[in-house]
């Protein structure tokens, strides 16, 4: 697709009285004439008399025209264009794609136009016309690579391969060898994956914002995918080895988003390193690699998919509830279920967050220091019913499971109360989708069926910390409400749910 020039058409035409200078003339777009008034019609002048070189100059004087226009209309024609062709997949809009890298005009051009069976040309020519020289030229060199310097027979293999990727994506069926390579030949000096491995790692600006958890894991899924793919050189990287990677990974076993993590993190390190590694023995220096090679290789159809929790029967919350368990499991349990709290919200607990309001309701505030799923929807007062006693008021947290290096105990609480306690209430080996964070499911359900009035979805999101989906969007409900609704209003909702399975049978 290529977007089509918003503008009227120009014409050269010589005016008399204006000294037989030649002019480049065009109707005004509504839009403009909006802002402008005036004069319908827009002049503006080669500042030549001569018609051969009045033909030379119309284009570029008509592209100052459009410019004025484009600034007057606050419109930036490149990321309109770039916008009309962004993947749908990219995080990032062009714009921000475009602030946040180095170099970013050039990788946002190649994103748009690289696909696995070639340039898109028709496109790349019309974003040539937005770039500087130096943008143009590393454009054009990502485009018209240097000469392939493998022998005619490595050559031949390496096309065998993307032939089969091509044929893959166009649903024939592909049967690929998941061996790593017994030797690659390193014949331009490229620094290989795992050479840049450790830079990538120490890269500080590359994990700003990013947990301690998913920096120290990076470097097993990168150095696992290596072994099956063998550790390339960057220029060799092409994308069957994402597909041979994804392969092996589903003959082991591996479900579909864990296929995705391995995937995600060697991609991400071949977008660092499109900016970061640069060939120094070329002159001009060039990056050793000329966009990312996983990109447009997606995970759709490999591995097992996800399987969501269940929520409990009735019959298994009362079973639940009567194994013997310590006092602070038992309240962690009935915290999940009355409340709507995640598991690492409720096991992170800590007592100064034990509040009450206005109007005497007990609530725990999870604004103040807490570990929550995204600060924009988890951060919130969770109302605590009449049905939930606490113990004593205290200091600390509530509960000792212990912290990891991303501050969170969902884990350890999650091992602690699994298989004491889901294991033995679950039916069969098939009811494998009772887990403790079933409880959560249990309570939406809950409010789902209350009558006489229903519960708002919005005000549930509240309780729940999700996403807000209601009749506002989140940015208007976080206006409304400053940060959160009232606590009265959660408690009114989840203190009309009865949880007769809390009571301990008496003795």
């Amino acid at each position: 697709m290529v977007t089509p020039n918003k503008y009227p058409p120009t014409k050269l035409v010589q005016i008399k009285s204006k000294g037989d200078y030649w002019f480049v003339q065009v109707t005004k777009p509504n839009d403009v004439y909006a802002i402008t008034g005036g004069n319908k019609t827009a002049r503006l002048s080669t500042k030549t008399k001569d018609k051969r070189q009045a033909d030379l100059l119309w284009r570029p004087t008509e592209t100052e025209l459009y410019t004025s226009w484009d600034t007057l209309l606050q419109r930036d024609p490149f990321i309109e264009l770039l916008s009309a062709h962004w993947p749908k997949k990219e995080a990032l809009p062009p714009k921000e794609f475009i602030d946040k890298w180095d170099r970013g005009k050039v990788l946002a051009c190649s994103r748009v136009c690289m696909a696995p069976d070639g340039w898109n040309m028709g496109l790349a020519n019309q974003l040539f016309r937005y770039l500087n020289h130096s943008e143009a030229l590393e454009f054009r060199e990502a485009i018209t690579p240097r000469a392939n310097p493998y022998p005619t027979d490595i050559q031949n293999e390496q096309a065998s391969q993307l032939r089969q990727f091509i044929e893959q994506e166009e649903g024939v069926e592909l049967i690929v060898s998941a061996t790593p390579p017994v030797q690659i030949v390193n014949v331009s000096g490229c620094p290989t994956i795992l050479d840049i491995l450790p830079s990538y790692l120490n890269a500080k600006k590359r994990w700003e914002g990013i947990s301690k958890k998913e920096k120290e894991y990076a470097h097993t899924y990168i150095k696992r995918s290596v072994e099956i793919v063998g550790d390339k050189p960057l220029d060799q990287v092409i994308k069957i080895d994402a597909v041979n990677i994804m392969i092996t990974l589903e003959n082991e076993g591996k479900a579909n988003s864990t296929i995705g993590t391995y995937k995600r993190h060697l991609s991400n390190l071949l977008s660092w390193a499109e900016i970061h590694c640069i060939n120094d023995r070329a002159q001009p220096l060039q990056p050793w690699l000329k966009g990312n090679p996983f990109y447009g290789v997606g995970t759709k159809g490999y591995g097992a998919a996800k399987r969501s929790y269940e929520a409990l029967s009735e019959d298994q919350l009362y079973h639940l509830f009567t194994l013997d368990m310590p006092d602070d499991h038992r309240l962690l349990l009935s915290i999940l279920v009355t409340t709507g709290m995640r598991l690492d919200e409720a096991a992170l607990l800590e007592w100064g967050q034990y509040k009450r309001d206005r109007n005497g309701i007990w609530y725990f505030d999870l604004s103040l220091g807490a570990i929550v799923k995204n600060d924009k929807f988890s951060a919130r007062t969770v109302a605590m019913p009449d049905c939930l006693t606490l113990p004593p008021e205290s200091q600390g947290r509530l509960f000792d499971f212990p912290i990891d290096i991303d501050g969170k105990s969902s884990k350890w609480a999650s091992r602690a109360l699994n298989e004491p306690y889901f294991y033995k209430i679950r039916l069969n080996e098939q009811d494998n989708r009772k887990v403790v964070h079933s409880l959560r499911h249990n309570l939406t359900g809950m409010m789902q069926n209350l009558t006489d009035p229903p519960a708002p979805d919005n005000h549930m999101d509240w309780i729940t910390g999700h996403s807000m989906e209601g009749d506002k969007t989140a940015s208007e409900r976080q206006r409304t409400y400053a940060s959160d609704v009232d606590v009265k209003v959660k408690y009114d909702i989840v203190n009309r749910i009865k949880h007769p399975w809390l009571k301990r049978p008496s003795t």
